[in-house]
């Protein structure tokens, strides 16, 4: 749990949210230019990041094994608007995203809509 909530911190949110998702979607959203050269170098980063989380979970339904955890309930924040993004929707986390965004808990905290309707581009 701590070395996923580790990954999470070092270098999953700064790429998936402040990279991806802050540049391809809010910037959009509120009328100002994404940074292209930041999404392009954010990408790579991306797919390593979400795939180490997948390796680490191997066949296990949460983050951490065969019980949600703090890391699951720490990724699916970053997960979520990260989603919000174009390509950000196929996730190598796909079938654990399908599990917490499900949760009572998380459906009554959802990213604001305005966001998610000002879709722009691709990732």
């Amino acid at each position: 749990m701590k070395q996923i909530i580790g990954i999470l911190e070092s270098y999953a949110y700064q790429t998936l949210v402040w990279d991806i998702y802050i540049e391809r979607v809010a910037r959009p959203a509120s009328g100002t230019a994404a940074d292209e050269q930041k999404i392009a170098g954010a990408l790579p980063k991306a797919e390593i990041c979400l795939t180490a989380l997948a390796d680490l979970m191997e066949d296990a339904p949460w983050l951490a094994g065969a019980a949600i955890t703090l890391a699951d309930l720490h990724a699916a924040p970053i997960v979520a608007v990260f989603r919000l993004a174009p390509k950000g929707a196929k996730t190598a986390l796909l079938e654990w995203w399908e599990r917490v965004g499900m949760r009572p808990s998380f459906l009554r905290t959802q990213v604001p809509a305005r966001h998610d309707a000002h879709r722009v581009g691709t990732v």
